[in-house]
């Protein structure tokens, strides 16, 4: 005979119960509820297994994701993954329309029929199945199975699992979206890899490691070579295949326990633990490890359409316990991957002592330089720019850093660590602050109310989406006419992205901005660019004026510069003057706009008001 439940009061109790834990479980008991409140119920039922099955997100496929099982029946939950939803039959268009499939007897199945064939299989006599839905979004089904007698379910017991299955459905979602935050928070959204926040808390948990085992563990920091050519040539959406596919290789050759993560753009961390207690044993098994990373990498198919040559530049560090801050090791193992990409690239170097020395001046500096932005340490010196027959019409802007212990410094002390740390965005807006204030200072006074003043513009600092819009204030702020300001650009930056460079200049030069090509004839000189940029003025490199007169080739360049600006309509200036002879030279070759220290050094301020005053006066007395 079917069995039913005689005890209803004890069977909504039992719901009751299972709903309240449902509702208290935290996000790390989920799993554990879920299970105990299958264990449950198939004990109430005198079940054979009760199950959960969650839907793929297109609903193709379903897989047995929790389970329980009376004493003497086999598991199913591993042989039950990925099924193809065309199995369910009849039930699953059930379930879609939020119906619970009730098998009292399955031998009442036609015997020729799917469903029969597979219950009978599993020797299977009374099942019954809810959908578990989100509003009517199915994602799952709830199922009970008894193989050792008919079981029949009242409307009231139906109805009570149904609300144990949206007790279920709650807390699925409830999990599914504290994952997708974890994943957000912790994982990297292209690659899946750990993100820099994951690969430092597990960095801090290899030192704790490392100090109870005594083992050495690395820190790999893995560059992919000339990847910014292939994201420039072939464009961003292969750029990032190529990024899924590099990441997906590395997961796949790490030894289990290992971690990789994306710390930015086309840069990755490896953490590989447990090497061994001897230090020399353990920079072998790095070595062997990065080899089997190169070897992946340089022989991947799909990579190997993509481009031929695909290789790493990897630095190492070493570490054994927590002596370093886990930002110093990051550092360690970039500037290791430096030596490589300063040499050949696709190789790998270790971090050393004069590294360390090197890493520890580094990060004085990156400290220092934050106190000086803050504190607005820095300051303007003004180097005269001239016109023939030696009027000063302007002044080159040279930033000078005021130490507070170390007195001024000049540029090569601090400019290039700015450009590597990104430090140069907000320094190169505070130089454009002081141009700005001290160009609204000289229009004011008829002396020097026609004073052009020229700002060097890294690349970094350009290529900020709030670029136009930070000068537009800035000019705003101090009411300067927008004509006096000319910024220096670098032939160098011009090669990256250059519709977005032209499309820039010329909304700066619709506000009356002008600029100036610094250092022409030493990059990637092209008249095709120079045709299209809104250019004002050249600047020939003071490395063909040092030439001009022993080197007929620099005579030669410094000709056809000058030659190429009178052609195209712009202005040409020599930089780096020293002598009346190179002077000389460059006027008979057709340059009359020019500045070195045959006329001044940069100057402070008052230094150069003093100059400008005594210079133009003597030249109009």
């Amino acid at each position: 005979m079917p069995r039913s439940f005689p005890d209803e009061l004890a069977f909504f109790n039992m719901v009751a119960s299972l709903s309240g834990e449902f509702a208290q479980a935290s996000g790390v008991e989920i799993d554990l509820v879920i299970n105990q409140a299958l264990a449950t119920i198939g004990r109430f039922y005198s079940a054979d297994r009760s199950y959960l099955f969650l839907f793929s997100d297109d609903l193709n496929t379903a897989s047995n994701t929790h389970e329980w099982c009376a004493s003497g029946i086999e598991p199913q939950i591993s042989v039950l993954q990925q099924l193809n939803t065309v199995e369910f039959g009849d039930w699953f268009m059930l379930w879609k329309q939020g119906l619970p499939s009730i098998i009292s007897d399955v031998a009442a199945y036609p015997a020729d029929s799917a469903e029969f064939q597979l219950l009978m299989s599993q020797g299977i006599q009374s099942l019954l199945m809810l959908p578990i839905r989100n509003k009517s979004r199915l994602i799952g089904m709830f199922g009970v199975d008894v193989t050792r007698t008919k079981q029949t379910w009242s409307a009231e017991q139906v109805a009570g699992l149904q609300l144990v299955a949206g007790n279920i459905c709650g807390v699925i979602l409830r999990q599914q979206m504290e994952r997708q935050t974890e994943k957000l928070t912790f994982f990297d959204a292209l690659t899946g890899l750990a993100n820099r926040q994951l690969m430092l808390d597990r960095i801090k948990q290899a030192q704790l490691q490392s100090i109870r085992s005594q083992h050495y563990a690395a820190l790999l920091f893995v560059d992919i070579d000339d990847f910014k050519t292939l994201n420039d040539s072939l464009g961003y959406s292969t750029g990032d295949k190529v990024l899924t596919l590099v990441a997906q290789l590395l997961s796949e050759v790490l030894p289990q326990g290992d971690t990789v993560g994306r710390l930015n753009a086309d840069e990755f961390l490896i953490l590989t633990e447990m090497l061994d207690t001897d230090r020399a044993n353990a920079v072998k098994a790095v070595t062997d490890l990065v080899e089997q990373l190169q070897a992946v990498i340089a022989s991947q198919p799909e990579l190997k359409l993509i481009r031929p040559l695909n290789t790493l530049s990897i630095g190492a560090t070493l570490f054994l316990g927590d002596s370093e801050e886990v930002d110093m090791l990051i550092t360690q193992a970039d500037m290791a991957m430096y030596q490589v990409k300063q040499a050949t690239g696709n190789g790998l170097a270790f971090f050393d002592a004069e590294l360390q020395v090197q890493a520890n001046r580094r990060m004085v500096l990156a400290h220092e330089l934050r106190d000086a932005i803050a504190g607005f340490q820095f300051e303007l010196f003004y180097q005269p720019q001239l016109v023939h027959p030696g009027m000063v019409i302007g002044a080159e802007a040279l930033l000078r850093w005021r130490h507070p212990t170390r007195g001024l410094l000049g540029p090569y002390e601090f400019l290039d660590f700015a450009e590597e740390s990104g430090l140069i965005i907000p320094i190169g807006e505070i130089v454009l602050q002081l141009a700005c204030q001290q160009l609204a200072i000289w229009q004011a006074q008829p002396g020097t109310a026609r004073l052009e003043l020229s700002v060097n513009i890294s690349a970094q600092q350009f290529r900020q989406r709030d670029f136009v819009p930070m000068i537009q204030r800035l000019l705003t702020k101090y009411a300067v006419d927008p004509t006096a300001l000319k910024l220096e650009l670098t032939e160098s930056m011009l090669v990256d992205d250059f519709a977005n460079v032209v499309d820039k200049m010329q909304k700066l030069q619709q506000l009356g901005i002008r600029f100036s090509l610094d250092d022409f004839g030493t990059g990637y000189s092209s008249l095709v660019y120079l045709k299209r940029l809104p250019l004002y003025q050249l600047k020939i490199d003071r490395g063909f004026v040092d030439d001009l007169l022993t080197d007929e080739n620099e005579q030669a360049i410094v000709r056809t510069i000058i030659l190429l600006g009178q052609t195209l309509g712009l202005e040409v200036l020599a930089e780096g003057v020293e002598s009346a002879e190179q002077l000389k030279a460059l006027l008979h070759l057709g340059c009359y706009h020019y500045q070195g220290y045959y006329f001044a050094k940069p100057l402070p301020l008052g230094e150069f008001e003093r100059f400008l005053q005594q210079h133009n006066s003597r030249l109009f007395s």
